[in-house]
């Protein structure tokens, strides 16, 4: 069996990476035990060997892996030509999430022990990755409750046809699959009400009666990709430190958004690792103001492009139907006192500073007068206003020290490596290794194939690591 595959095959690197770690936590629900009685279970050790080898390949069905072991050569290898049962598999890879996050984390801590990784930058991406539910499954609540009734009578249906048969052999096999596919799709029907009306409670209005909920995966999403489609995904974070490109964080929401999950990644890493971030670097979508307060607040310095002010304001513009060349942003800080010079070269006067939406904003008011009496007044203040009102936000000094320092061509000089860091990670699943879609069902599931499929990139970068210093 040794002949199988060479001195240098991945399959011996990773049965050698997990035999380092500290598998007890997949252990203690072991009950078949060396020297007692009971059926020989298969190890720990080798079901996430097997599982990280497959995903290195690109194979994320427990199916294709159990028909893989009767010829591939490293599958064959760690097996020892013996055949793993896909239930098996599948089972180990959706068992214990706490145990898995654990195997993680030693995996890192092992690849800081042999110097592989420097920690103090951190460049951090998300990707959409799609669902296993297809376009077709997201219904309206009216059609997902005739499905549930539909469910709910087969079920019933089975269960009297139970009651007064007595089937054997296949027919009792064939009865019991059925009865179990049943239950199954009920279920379903079941949690696509529940996510249904969850969701409804946080909308208002036409949206509440369009709202659609997919029938076989309800916590999948429609999110728009690269290529324009609207498909069900979930949004995958990552975070890469910038030494070796190795990943220490992963996470996976259901917000197609990128601006809520910086405080969740910067949580991750800590938690991985065991140590203070120092810097992150990220791409204009996670730059906002309550990401570089949170950033400052756990003294981590955070590199992001801001988006420029006009950019910011487009929307609240085309609401108010005002033109666009009398944004906030062109008018100018007086150079005298603390009102606002507006392009007619008006005064606006502050009236009143307080928070909105979280931010602390001063509103500066111009004259209805002066208003009354320029050409630009129903550009400028709006079909229903006698006098232009302009808030213009007070940043804080984590805000002030951040724009500063985007200025610094270091800085930006740093920024530009971020793409090749963070998005490289995106790509050895997605393009080289093909892991396009999720195998599994479910946010909890989709983040637990999360870590596999880190926990596999991880290992082929410790073995590309460990050959260039071996050479």
């Amino acid at each position: 069996m040794d002949q199988l595959i060479g001195p240098d095959h991945s399959a011996r690197a990773i049965w050698l990476l997990a035999g380092k770690l500290n598998l007890s936590a997949f252990e203690k629900d072991i009950h078949s035990l060396e020297d007692h009685s009971g059926r020989p279970c298969w190890s720990p050790q080798l079901l996430i060997s097997v599982w990280i080898y497959g995903y290195s390949l690109g194979i994320s069905s427990a199916r294709a892996l159990q028909r893989m072991m009767d010829y591939e050569p490293g599958l064959r290898w760690l097996c020892g030509a013996e055949i793993i049962n896909h239930h098996t598999l599948s089972d180990f890879r959706l068992s214990q999430k706490e145990a898995l996050e654990t195997v993680f984390a030693q995996v890192l801590a092992l690849m800081d022990e042999e110097g592989l990784m420097d920690l103090d930058t951190v460049m951090h991406d998300g990707t959409k990755m799609r669902a296993v539910a297809g376009k077709q499954s997201f219904r309206r609540k009216q059609s997902i409750s005739e499905r549930l009734a539909k469910a709910q009578e087969l079920v019933k249906e089975m269960d009297e046809q139970e009651k007064q048969q007595q089937g054997e052999g296949d027919d009792k096999r064939r009865q019991a699959a059925l009865e179990r596919a049943a239950r199954e799709r009920l279920e379903r029907m079941e949690a696509a009400i529940k996510e249904m009306d969850a969701r409804q409670e946080k909308t208002s209005g036409e949206k509440r009666e369009q709202m659609r909920v997919s029938v076989s995966e309800p916590e999948a999403r429609k999110m728009k990709h690269p290529d324009g489609g609207w498909t069900p995904s979930y949004n995958v974070q990552v975070s890469t430190e910038a030494k070796s490109r190795i990943v220490v964080a992963v996470g996976v929401t259901q917000e197609a958004n990128d601006q809520h999950q910086l405080e969740p990644a910067m949580k991750s890493i800590e938690a991985n690792t065991g140590k203070q971030l120092k810097q992150l670097i990220v791409d204009n979508g996670y730059a906002s103001r309550s990401n570089v307060e949170a950033a400052e607040a756990k003294e981590v310095q955070l590199i992001a492009p801001w988006k420029d002010d006009r950019s910011r304001e487009a929307g609240a513009m085309a609401t108010n139907r005002l033109d666009a060349r009398f944004a906030p942003s062109v008018f100018r800080q007086a150079v005298q006192g603390d009102g606002l010079v507006c392009p007619a070269e008006k005064l606006l006067q502050p009236r009143k500073t307080g928070k909105h939406h979280g931010v602390v904003r001063t509103t500066y008011v111009a004259s209805a007068e002066d208003c009354g009496k320029c050409e630009w007044q129903a550009s400028c203040c709006g079909p229903n206003a006698a006098a232009r009102h302009v808030q213009k936000v007070v940043e804080s000094p984590a805000m002030q020290a951040y724009l500063e320092r985007m200025k610094q061509p270091e800085i930006q000089e740093q920024y530009k490596k971020r793409s090749e860091v963070a998005e490289f990670p995106h790509l050895w699943t997605k393009a080289i290794r093909g892991l396009r879609r999720f195998r599994v069902r479910g946010l909890v599931k989709v983040e637990k194939e999360t870590i596999w499929m880190a926990l596999a990139y991880n290992l082929q970068q410790w073995i590309r690591l460990r050959t260039t210093l071996a050479a």
